[in-house]
């Protein structure tokens, strides 16, 4: 027994000074390694070349690989994550990527929750949220009234998964899950963002479905 004890504690020892942690999103802790040598899961690859705009804040941004992806192309990234461990490794991904070249400088790891940071909102033209927006459960309204005043570009993006569940339920919204996973369907990001003002330009039903709507608004000074 206390040789199996030994064995764990030693394997618990590597995994902690490899950085390897059991938290953070499932997608980054199974391709960490890959993320930090540069080689990009599609999860992420596949949104890069559709998010418009210059000025991006990225809505959940967890440990910043997508927002990192984003900066070489724009003149200012915020990757806003609420869990200190989540934003602790993004630093520690930049740091890296910055030390082989990558230019990612122009990005900006910023801790906290979106309705103490509402004033971002008005230096950026594309708000960006992937798999994130069911979060903010009674809090939604309030975000995206502030988004619709100010953001012209917005991407969702969901999740294929929550979105089965939602449809496997027969998609009843009165289901206090149900309306969760109703902002993770392509219908659930449509309604929410045509609610707010904005006209639906693309859609992709394949995967995570993602929308992207856009309006008319003054560009941030």
């Amino acid at each position: 027994m206390s040789g199996h004890v030994h064995t764990v504690r030693s394997w618990l020892g590597q995994l902690l000074e490899s950085g390897d942690r059991p938290s953070g999103s499932l997608a980054y802790r199974t391709n960490r390694k890959a993320i930090w040598r540069g080689d990009i899961p599609e999860k992420y690859a596949r949104l890069v070349d559709r998010v418009p705009g210059q000025r991006i804040l990225e809505l959940g941004a967890a440990e910043g690989v997508l927002s990192l992806l984003l900066a070489p192309s724009k003149e200012k990234v915020f990757a806003l994550e609420m869990k200190p461990e989540r934003h602790a490794e993004a630093l520690r991904l930049q740091s890296y990527w910055q030390e082989q070249g990558r230019d990612v400088g122009r990005c900006e790891m910023v801790l906290g929750d979106i309705k103490q940071h509402l004033h971002l909102l008005r230096s950026v033209d594309t708000l960006l949220a992937v798999r994130s927006i069911y979060y903010l459960r009674g809090d939604l309204q309030q975000v995206f009234d502030a988004v619709g005043r100010s953001v012209a570009n917005v991407v969702l993006c969901g999740n294929k998964n929550r979105a089965r569940k939602y449809y496997d339920a027969n998609g009843d919204p009165a289901d206090h899950l149900g309306k969760s996973n109703y902002l993770a369907t392509l219908e659930g990001m449509t309604s929410l963002l045509e609610a707010c003002g904005y006209a639906i330009v693309s859609t992709v039903a394949e995967g995570d479905p993602i929308v992207i709507g856009a309006k008319n608004i003054s560009p941030p000074n």
